[in-house]
């Protein structure tokens, strides 16, 4: 019998993998796909090699959560590049280079918007504050929303002065911030919901000030290029973990959670493993096909309440190419119409592989990955789904060619979310988490520990939400609580 039986090898699931095997705990990690990391993972074909989701590195700073996390592993970093530059963001009149030091992106402000800048800066300001007053708590790795008296404990003792400066803003919006400062620029507006929806999956009027705090600042703590893509993290979290004795199992998909005296997990290969507690790394909203009706009933989680909460699905394209590319900038997003939804096409990021990384393409050659938001539930009709993937990549590669003209495409491969649900196991392709709709959504997160005893969750879809270093976040805050567990 296992100690922990970890299902997924997101960044949650693997690093919780890593944490408990490092502090003794029999586990056993098992992964339904051909590849580690999920939504972060990664595929080959014919020489490149495509990240299929998650692109752009960060927490790896002095104090960011992955260098804190390798270094409780005894683990060196795998090779990463700051940023100067972190994106190029196109607009059909102008581009907007967004720098990672703050300074020098002050001075982008002055330049893009002379009238407005000193407002925006004081934003940015405010942004910043606030970040560092939530993040000096989240990184202490509290159980929120606090379940138990020991929780409640846990999370007064982990609160300081910081956060209680933050307080105020906890049920208000970007926008209305945006209101307070008197900020109404139409382009500037719609960088910031550009900027939003790729990290917190929303725009100004519904994203929490505290959540928009975090996402508009964590780039200014530190933005990387990581080799190989960030499948590269994954894997050496993988290696360390077997090297602390954890048991690793790929291509066994899990298809039922049921317990008895003890948990007992059973897989498509007709495997049924058992252990004291189990790890569900993935989004909520698939948890349950594979949850036993008894558990279902008595989980306080409600399976068709979760089925109506928003959530995105991506569009993607994958290319690989001769390197035509006449700029230093590895990352681009494209806002085709500022007055439009950040989603179908209307706002895509498209990143490159470096030059010098031939993990990723041959010499001359990049990868290129490119991805828009869109609704997962429109993917499903089989009639009209080519038309659709179609039109859409039509559209998307039309913006790109204008303003980088690809003369040699040596490979091209469209993904939806049925290429997600597929390879990913995600219910319906949705990823990234949920959509926030407003200033209280906050309060609907949901915890890595459940009311029922021994199963926990970690992934895009628990606190602290969406993204690599909340991933790993939530994997490590799991990992904890199963260590208090007597």
């Amino acid at each position: 019998m296992y100690d922990v039986i970890i299902v997924g090898t997101g960044f949650g699931g693997i690093t919780t993998s890593a944490l408990l095997a490092k502090k003794g705990y029999r586990t056993l990690t098992l992964e339904a796909a051909n590849e580690l990391g999920g939504c972060a993972g990664k595929f080959e074909r014919q020489s490149f090699r495509f990240q299929a989701g998650a692109t752009l590195g960060m927490g790896f700073e002095e104090g960011g959560i992955f260098s804190q996390l390798f270094h409780e592993l005894d683990m060196s970093v795998p090779p990463v590049h700051s940023l100067h530059t972190v994106m190029d963001v196109h607009f059909s009149e102008r581009t907007i280079r967004y720098y990672q030091q703050k300074e020098r992106w002050f001075e982008e402000i002055a330049l893009q918007f002379p009238k407005d800048s000193g407002a925006i800066v004081r934003f940015f300001e405010e942004m910043f504050s606030l970040a560092d007053a939530l993040l000096s708590f989240i990184y202490k790795r509290p159980m929120i929303p606090p379940k138990t008296m020991k929780h409640i404990f846990e999370v007064i003792q982990k609160a300081d002065r910081k956060l209680l400066s933050a307080t105020p803003f906890l049920f208000q919006s970007i926008a209305k911030r945006l209101q307070h400062y008197g900020i109404r620029d139409e382009t500037f507006i719609a960088f910031l919901n550009g900027q939003l929806v790729d990290s917190v999956q929303t725009t100004i009027e519904h994203c929490p000030a505290l959540l928009g705090a975090v996402a508009l600042s964590i780039f200014h703590r530190g933005a990387f290029y990581v080799e190989g893509g960030l499948a590269t993290v994954v894997h050496a979290l993988a290696q360390r973990y077997k090297q602390l004795g954890g048991e690793l199992r790929m291509r066994e998909k899990v298809i039922s959670i049921r317990k008895e005296r003890h948990w007992l997990v059973t897989t498509n290969r007709k495997q049924t493993y058992e252990a004291k507690h189990v790890v569900f790394n993935g989004s909520v909203h698939s948890i349950f096909a594979i949850l036993d009706d008894s558990i279902k009933r008595s989980f306080s989680i409600r399976e068709e309440k979760e089925k109506k909460r928003p959530a995105w699905g991506a569009f993607t394209i994958y290319m690989g190419v001769d390197d035509d590319f006449q700029t230093d900038s590895l990352y681009h997003q494209f806002i085709i119409d500022k007055t439009k939804p950040m989603s179908e096409g209307n706002q895509f990021l498209l990143s490159t592989s470096a030059p010098f990384d031939r993990q990723m393409a041959p010499l001359g050659k990049r990868s290129i990955t490119i991805s828009t938001h869109t609704d997962p539930l429109r993917w499903w009709d089989r009639d009209a789904y080519d038309k659709k993937k179609n039109v859409l990549a039509k559209h998307i590669l039309k913006h790109v060619h204008e303003t980088f003209p690809l003369t040699n495409i040596h490979v091209q491969l469209i993904g939806t979310p049925v290429t997600f649900a597929r390879f990913t196991h995600r219910a319906f392709g949705k990823v990234g988490g949920y959509i926030p709709n407003g200033p209280f959504s906050l309060l609907s997160t949901h915890t890595p520990q459940t009311n029922v005893e021994g199963l926990w969750l970690c992934g895009d879809t628990v606190f602290p939400g969406a993204g690599s270093l909340s991933c790993a976040l939530s994997g490590w805050i799991v990992a904890d609580a199963i260590a208090m567990v007597k």
